[in-house]
């Protein structure tokens, strides 16, 4: 069951210094905040050199039918969000359905963030469309 809540952010710009995401947030459980038309209000600017690459583990493994076979794992690493955020790194312009703000960022925007991340580097793309609903 959902809460009602959540994001979405789609890729508006790229260059070769920074990324610039659209998103929009909303709460079906308060009025003022449901976003029916789902408009994109606020924006994420994220600095491509605070991207963080995975570790990657390469080994040869031995398959049934005798083979070998190299297997490739991405190993993730944790990210700070609000530490990017105090250097300047990560910018968030927060939406105007913000109804809950982690250090005065909207928490839905802060979410979309870790998933932009996330799919970095489990892809190592940035994605053209996220989306966060709980």
């Amino acid at each position: 069951m959902s809460l009602g809540y959540g994001g979405t952010c789609k890729k508006e710009l790229e260059d070769e210094n920074m990324v610039i995401y659209s998103y929009s947030s909303y709460n079906l459980n308060e009025e003022q905040f449901r976003n029916p038309d789902r408009i994109y209000d606020g924006t994420i600017t994220i600095n491509k050199s605070c991207l963080i690459e995975p570790e990657i583990h390469e080994k040869m493994k031995r398959m049934p039918s005798g083979r070998k076979k190299l297997i490739v794992k991405r190993i993730l690493k944790n990210i700070d969000i609000s530490a990017m955020i105090e250097q300047g790194q990560l910018q968030i312009e927060n939406s105007k359905n913000t109804w809950k703000t982690l250090q005065g960022f909207d928490y839905i925007a802060v979410s979309l963030c870790r998933m932009i991340f996330h799919d970095y580097q489990l892809n190592g793309v940035l994605p053209d469309i996220c989306s966060y609903n709980v």
